[in-house]
């Protein structure tokens, strides 16, 4: 069966679906990425519970203090979206969306980086609306 599908495939010359150029439709249960928003992201001088209970470390702290940040990092390439980080935020800075392609040529470009408003936020990049890019901290 294998063997007549890939047969198939080669002598019509469609080997998979029809995407990017028509996307299937995704369940509604579907947990694509975090994102994390700038604006509602105040870490209060503690290490947030988000980046406690990230398993791969995609949330990092940002700032000179470790254990006191000024803020936090998302890292879009080591989230598994596992959704544990969206239930400890307090702030709701962290919400999950459908959004599942992602796409950059360098690694910054998957980094979001909120930082304290008083710490002077840098903005690399932008993306729906969030700081994105290589002022994260690695």
């Amino acid at each position: 069966m294998q063997l007549s599908w890939l047969w198939r495939g080669l002598r019509t010359g469609v080997l998979t679906t029809g995407y990017p150029a028509r996307p299937d439709a995704m369940p509604a249960v579907w947990r694509g990425t975090a994102v994390l928003d700038a604006s509602r992201c105040h870490p209060e001088g503690a290490l947030p519970p988000c980046v406690r209970v990230c398993l791969p470390g995609a949330l990092r702290p940002v700032g000179d203090d470790p254990d006191a940040p000024d803020g936090v990092s998302l890292d879009s390439a080591a989230c598994i979206a596992c959704g544990l980080c969206i239930v400890a935020c307090g702030s709701g800075a962290l919400t999950m969306s459908s959004n599942f392609e992602l796409a950059g040529r360098t690694r910054a470009e998957l980094v979001t980086a909120a930082r304290e408003p008083g710490a002077g936020r840098t903005r690399h990049g932008d993306r729906n609306g969030v700081a994105t890019g290589s002022g994260a901290a690695r």
